[in-house]
């Protein structure tokens, strides 16, 4: 009996999840809550189980790829249990999906250092790692202590001409620190020799200039010039057999030759002039950094968060990119644009300006942005998908954009927008059994009669309109009015199929205004209908005793209708008998009977002046069915006529 319970015990025990399936079950319910995400990391950090670790990280760097301080706890989890190559390919991903982040570069950069240090080739290798940090997020307005890595790094490798060159690179480019870059140009100058520090093309062209210069500074009397030349000669030994200099060839260093040969003015004249010659950059640089500062002062959080931005910062960033689209290059525009996705990465809006503007100036890199967008950050906003959609279309790839509409529709389910787009994508490329597909899915799955009924309008409409296919319009019409008996929407459509057809169906026109007046709508929808059928026999009918019963008929409603909307009115002047002008169909027309306070006129006064400005307010909008999509209301699609 014990035996049986420590069984059970055991069992029940077994049978509830573990901590580890809790965190998991949370950001598996909502993969959006990233607060549930950073427990979980957290645990699997804890617990040192690379296993977990591993699933959790690769899963959250799904949704959350900007999270650059993830990336590095990952890594290091990899470092410090010896897997090395794994935390090398974890950096690797890392400057992928964030290429701009220079924490990460530095991050990875110094690792990837220590691995290193005993390779033969190891020199190469980080080099060559640097010029892809550099190439990536050198650009970057924050970027300058990557730049003073990778200096300090050729510093320490004697390598003063790559110094040179990094320096004439990273002062042309407006960064935070551009005044301390240049104080350490001017150091570096001013410790080494010209012929160390400049390549062999910029070091003799600005040697003749020093020389040169001294030249024709130069003042002194041509006799003691003479004089002094003279004495030079004499003194001097055959070239080459200098007592101080050894043969030709075997000198212990070839710099010192060259290092001897400059005088010191010639050293300090030619310092002088490279440094001015950078300050032109730094200056015009100097310019540059001004006209951003403002923008650059007003970032406050330049990092991906999920907490809302303030809105002082949301305009700073679209303000900026403005500027920046206007007056920079486009290297620059899209540098911001990807800084600016990084902190802005939940906002739509701002996803959607970054791809229009590639998509005007480079079409081939939009595409990327908007799968960035949609697939990563933005997996339920429909907007973004939607302008997606409509650009790969308009470049010809409409598998492509059906696709993605597809896609779509199985994160938001039931979405009408989705479906009349792909609706509508099916059309314009004439694929009209799809097209046929879609309508009667929508009309079969919808949930109410009325969303069956605004179905069966817009295909019909189709379907006459774009097919000229009456006969199959007139029976989806048809079969929507027996769902949906009252909907004056579809009697609408039956007139109008009538209208389309060449010659004219007057027969069918003239049924359904009968069915329209016959049926359950309220009576300002039933006068509307009569005033239309009126004016419908009047232009085109030939039988003038049914002009006259159509007349009669809505004279009679029209009285009926506004009499029993009179109010009765107190004692006074105002009940006395009163003959106003009323404006019907933009004419004055005198009431031949007496009227209320309120001003309406009894029957005589629409003596065939039916009022032409009422059917013109009739819409879709007293038919007024909503879904959730409010921006892109069905009701909002077409007039009613």
């Amino acid at each position: 009996m014990e035996e049986e319970r420590s069984k059970k015990k055991a069992e029940s025990e077994t049978s509830k999840p573990s901590e580890l399936e809790k965190y998991w079950q949370v950001v598996k319910d909502n993969p959006s809550d990233f607060g549930g995400w950073t427990y979980l990391l957290h645990y699997v950090e804890q617990e040192n189980n690379i296993e977990a670790a591993r699933k959790a990280f690769n899963t959250f760097f799904k949704h959350y790829p900007y999270c650059y301080g993830y990336w590095k706890k990952f890594a290091d989890m990899e470092k410090n249990l010896n897997n090395l190559e794994a935390a090398e390919k974890i950096f690797e991903e890392g400057t992928k999906a964030i290429p701009l982040s220079v924490d990460l570069w530095i991050h990875y950069i110094n690792f990837f250092k220590s691995q290193q240090s005993d390779s033969e080739d190891a020199h190469e290798k980080i080099k060559a790692l640097f010029k892809r940090a550099l190439a990536a997020a050198g650009r970057e307005f924050r970027s300058d202590r990557l730049w003073d890595l990778y200096v300090s790094w050729e510093e320490e490798n004697k390598n003063l001409k790559e110094v040179t060159a990094a320096y004439d690179e990273l002062l042309t480019i407006p960064t935070q620190l551009y005044s301390h870059h240049f104080e350490k140009f001017r150091k570096h100058v001013k410790k080494n020799h010209p012929r160390e520090i400049l390549s062999t093309d910029e070091f003799l062209e600005l040697w003749q200039n020093v020389v040169n210069t001294l030249k024709h500074d130069a003042v002194l009397d041509e006799d003691e010039d003479d004089d002094k030349i003279a004495d030079k000669n004499s003194d001097a030994s055959p070239p080459g057999m200098e007592t101080d200099d050894a043969p030709p060839g075997l000198e212990p260093d070839g710099t010192n030759i060259e290092k001897n040969m400059m005088t010191a003015e010639e050293i300090e004249l030619m310092k002088k002039k490279i440094v001015e010659k950078r300050k032109v950059l730094h200056e015009k640089n100097e310019i540059e950094v001004g006209k951003r500062w403002s923008f650059e002062e007003a970032i406050k959080r330049p990092y991906f968060h999920v907490k809302t931005l303030e809105r002082a910062q949301l305009k700073n960033w679209k303000d900026y990119l403005d500027y920046e689209i206007e007056n920079g290059t486009h290297e620059s525009t899209v540098i911001l644009f990807e800084r600016c996705m990084i902190a802005c990465a939940l906002y739509e809006d701002m996803w959607l300006k970054y791809a229009k503007y590639m998509e005007e100036h480079q079409p081939e890199a939009a595409s990327e942005v908007y799968e960035r967008a949609c697939k990563i950050h933005l997996p339920k906003k429909p907007s973004i998908h939607f302008s997606w959609a409509a650009f790969e279309e308009k470049r010809g790839n409409v598998d492509k954009a059906a696709q993605i509409l597809d896609e779509l529709g199985e994160t938001i389910k039931d979405m009408l927008e989705i479906t009349i787009r792909k609706i509508n994508l099916e059309r314009r490329r004439g694929n009209t059994e799809k097209v046929d597909e879609l309508y009667l899915k929508c009309i079969a799955d919808a949930k109410t009669a009325q969303m069956s009924s605004h179905f069966a309008t817009k295909y019909a409409r189709y379907l006459y309109k774009i097919r000229r296919d009456f006969v199959k319009a007139n029976e989806i019409l048809t079969n929507a009015l027996k769902n949906d008996p009252s909907n004056p929407y579809i009697l609408m459509q039956l007139i109008d199929v009538g209208y389309q057809q060449d010659p004219m169906d007057q027969s069918a026109i003239l049924e359904a205004f009968d069915m329209a007046l016959s049926s359950d709508m309220n009576n300002d929808q039933k006068l509307l209908f009569s005033q239309r059928k009126l004016e419908f026999l009047e232009d085109f009918s030939s039988d003038p005793q049914r002009i006259q019963e159509a007349y009669e008929e809505y004279a009679k409603m029209y009285k009926s209708h506004f009499s029993s909307r009179k109010r009765p009115t107190e004692d006074g002047e105002d009940s006395k008998e009163k003959k106003p002008k009323t404006e019907v169909n933009g004419s004055a027309v005198a009431a031949t009977t007496a009227t209320t306070a309120t001003g309406v006129v009894t029957a005589d006064a629409a003596s065939y002046q039916y009022p032409h400005s009422a059917w013109a307010n009739y819409a879709q909008n007293s038919y007024n069915y909503q879904q959730a999509w409010t921006p892109y209301a069905a009701t909002n699609y077409y007039s009613s006529h």
